[in-house]
């Protein structure tokens, strides 16, 4: 006789919710939350000690803004980008602290959601084999494992946009309206990650819709926004966009967000020359610069493989990723400006469909061995071509490691930019201002007033000159408008940092031309030097 007693019936349940949970977390997802999970506190490793650049600075100044309430402040220097990613910033930034370890720690949080997003994206297309191996494809490509460690926006948009493409692949094979509304809302909160979403998306659902027999759904949705009660909030909401949009403009900002669409500098613009447009981003995605490969070549080459099976194949999960990577290549490759990093999207698709081939040749190489009906020489061949095969894919996810590894270490370290702005705080009157002068990627206004309200709000002002980046557009320094400038804004220090003794972009100055100029002037005198040569912040002193 047993005291305790499970009734029948709530045992047969227990069984039930055990055998759901034993089937939702099965060896697969076990696999992939465990390689997440290590992958997020590899990638997490001394994630501050990189130089903070220059793009990360908005998301560093926007949180600080937001979490300090300066909403106006924020809505007039820090819409460069949507606000999605500043306002989890802000968050992260209230939960640990205003640092460049917290932002940074966002974009770590959506790399590891970003590989979970191509697991499931590729499972519900070719099933859990190909899932786990596009993952660890997709963490491992060094672009990635770059992109994974600094405060940039690409990560929750490549998560943001998996999500939603996910749920429409499901719309598509299903036709349940629940999957297409989590889609758009998705969608929609990705138009306030990046603005390029509110490019692409609709022109893969809209091409989606057209290529898989969906135009009789696509006709109606017109048609009843056209009706007349829909057709005057349409034109309410267009009223209202417009309104914005003035407003926008008055406050110079609607060029701001152009730019960022166009995403582009002078120095952009020679870059983006250097291979034809239609091939650009096919050579520029594994040779960048130097020893820089966004994606290793074993990987790419797979990549391209499985690209080439999709459009031979042409399953619906395959026509549905070549319209996504079409989309994607070919909006990026009209606007003038390239960077690897605008056509970020196209890596888990790249992962997928590397992963697809790789998987696919390996399953028919084994029935190959294992059907009776084969030779005993088509059945070596077979096991020999899986060899190399999985040679192959083992070696490209070591060499993206090793590539991603080589890339992180020629990143300049964390530039002592900290240490010179706590210096200069300690004499630094709430009237008086700090200037950079030849501001440039790794040293900005913005950076130094981030350190500088890190800790406690201050009333002094930070600004620049010139006002633009001196490694992406040509430098004009003139000492005389240098110093009239300073004596208008009440300068007490200036900060200049040595740039290894670089030229500036387009320009034969260096910083040591600039320091010359300074000292010449009489009107500036070196205080302080910070860090160790050829990477040291220089303070002076205006008098």
């Amino acid at each position: 006789m047993t005291i305790f007693q499970v009734p029948e019936s709530q045992d047969k349940s227990d069984r039930g919710s055990s055998g759901k949970l034993r089937s939702r977390l099965d060896k697969w997802r076990l696999a992939l939350l465990v390689f997440v999970a290590a992958y997020a506190v590899l990638l997490s490793l001394n994630l501050s000690n990189m130089a903070v650049q220059w793009d990360e600075v908005n998301h560093l100044t926007g949180g600080l803004l937001l979490i300090r309430g300066n909403l106006l402040q924020y809505f007039l220097t820090s819409s460069f980008y949507p606000p999605m990613f500043n306002l989890t910033t802000a968050a992260y930034f209230t939960i640990v602290g205003p640092t460049v370890f917290a932002a940074r720690l966002v974009a770590v949080t959506f790399s590891a959601l970003s590989t979970i997003a191509v697991y499931a994206l590729a499972k519900r297309m070719y099933g859990s084999k190909t899932g786990l191996m596009s993952a660890i494809l997709f963490a491992f490509m060094p672009g990635i494992v770059w992109l994974s460690r600094i405060a940039l926006i690409e990560t929750m948009m490549i998560f943001v946009f998996l999500v939603s493409m996910l749920y429409f692949f499901k719309w598509i094979e299903t036709s349940r309206g629940r999957d297409l509304t989590i889609s758009i809302a998705v969608f929609v909160i990705g138009c306030v990650v990046k603005y390029q979403i509110l490019v692409l998306v609709p022109i893969i659902i809209v091409a989606s819709m057209l290529i898989f027999g969906r135009k009789n759904y696509l006709k109606a949705q017109i048609l009843r926004v056209l009706k007349f009660p829909l057709l005057i909030a349409t034109v309410v909401a267009i009223g209202i966009a417009a309104v914005a949009i003035f407003e926008l403009y008055a406050y110079g900002l609607l060029g701001v967000m152009w730019f960022s669409i166009q995403t582009g500098t002078a120095s952009r613009t020679v870059y983006s020359s250097t291979y034809l447009a239609p091939i650009f981003y096919l050579v520029e995605l594994i040779f960048t610069s130097g020893s820089v490969h966004p994606i290793s070549l074993l990987v790419y080459a797979l990549a391209l493989g499985g690209i080439a099976l999709f459009a031979l194949r042409r399953k619906s999960s395959d026509k549905f990723l070549l319209i996504c990577f079409a989309t994607v290549y070919g909006v990026f490759t009209i606007i003038p400006n390239k960077d690897w990093r605008y056509v970020i999207l196209l890596f888990p698709i790249l992962a997928i469909s590397a992963s697809n081939l790789i998987v696919l040749s390996l399953e028919k190489m084994a029935r190959t061995w294992q059907s009776p009906k084969s030779t005993k020489a088509r059945k070596h061949t077979a096991k020999l071509a899986a060899a190399c095969l999985i040679v192959i894919s083992v070696s490209g996810i070591f060499l993206s490691i090793s590539d991603a590894q080589n890339w992180l270490s020629t990143e300049p370290a964390k530039l002592p930019i900290e240490q010179a702005t706590a210096y200069a705080a300690q004499s630094l009157g709430s009237n008086q201002s700090i200037v950079v002068a030849c501001p440039l990627n790794l040293l900005s206004n913005y950076l130094v007033w981030f350190y500088l309200n890190a800790k406690t709000p201050s009333q002094s002002s930070v600004w620049q000159y010139p006002t633009q980046a001196v490694d992406a557009y040509t430098p004009n320094f003139n000492t005389t408008d240098f110093i009239s400038l300073c004596q208008q804004n009440n300068a007490k220090y200036v900060f200049l940092y040595e740039y290894s003794d670089l030229n500036y972009f387009n320009s034969n100055l260096t910083s040591n031309d600039i320091s010359a100029m300074l000292s010449a002037s009489s009107r500036f005198v070196l205080m302080e030097a910070f860090g160790t040569p050829p990477n040291r912040i220089f303070v002076f002193a205006f008098n």
